[in-house]
């Protein structure tokens, strides 16, 4: 009975001192990273001829991967030829090691030439060494009055070529009184959409290209 008491006795004693110890070590884990406000980087390539403008009201400096967690980033892409598109995002990584970044949590894509012009998607990587952004999840478009819906794609900046797979384009067309007339559906296992002609390209396996128009009927 002495010795169960005893045992209990001791068990109180540890825990506190375990929390303590528990505490202290998620304190310095905290402590161990360093917070920028008013964030801006800037970052040229020579080797593709882009360069990039990151700024943040936040930043987070990881010492022990060295990585730079990026918070509300605005992202601004430029080519030889002056700004190519423009970036938000609620977070980004720039992983200092591989020269790469991770762009997360509601992506808006924009094109300063035209505002109706966008891409969303959950996220994207690109290795900075390269001019190919890889989108590895879905991609929705948006080129004025036609929408485009595919599983993924990937961005070459240098080319300002855009290539997406499993495509599916939904257009309605309208006319001189702004009346709706038509819509065109087309899905298509592969789509280009060339940014300096503003031209898509839809092919499929065997080149079968399903299109389908809906003539609206109007009094």
């Amino acid at each position: 009975m002495k010795y169960l008491q005893v045992y209990f006795v001791l068990i109180i004693t540890i825990l506190p001192l375990l929390g303590c110890q528990k505490s202290n070590k998620l304190n310095s884990q905290l402590d161990d990273k360093s917070y920028i406000n008013n964030f801006e980087l800037l970052q040229e390539n020579p080797n593709n001829q882009t360069s990039l403008r990151i700024v943040s009201p936040k930043a987070i400096i990881d010492p022990k991967s060295n990585n730079l967690e990026i918070i509300e980033s605005s992202i601004e892409i430029f080519n030889k030829n002056g700004q190519d598109f423009k970036v938000k995002s609620g977070n980004s990584i720039l992983n200092n090691l591989t020269n790469s970044i991770r762009v997360f949590n509601n992506v808006n894509i924009s094109f300063p030439n035209n505002q109706d012009y966008y891409i969303t998607t959950n996220s994207f990587d690109w290795d900075l060494n390269t001019s190919v952004i890889d989108i590895n999840n879905e991609v929705n478009i948006n080129l004025d009055n036609t929408k485009i819906n595919a599983s993924n794609g990937f961005y070459n900046i240098g080319y300002g070529l855009l290539n997406i797979d499993n495509s599916e384009l939904n257009r309605n067309v309208y006319n001189s009184s702004g009346e709706e007339k038509y819509q065109i559906q087309i899905k298509a296992d592969f789509a280009k959409w060339f940014k300096k002609d503003n031209t898509l390209v839809f092919t499929s396996n065997e080149k079968q290209v399903q299109t389908t128009i809906n003539f609206l009927i109007t009094e």
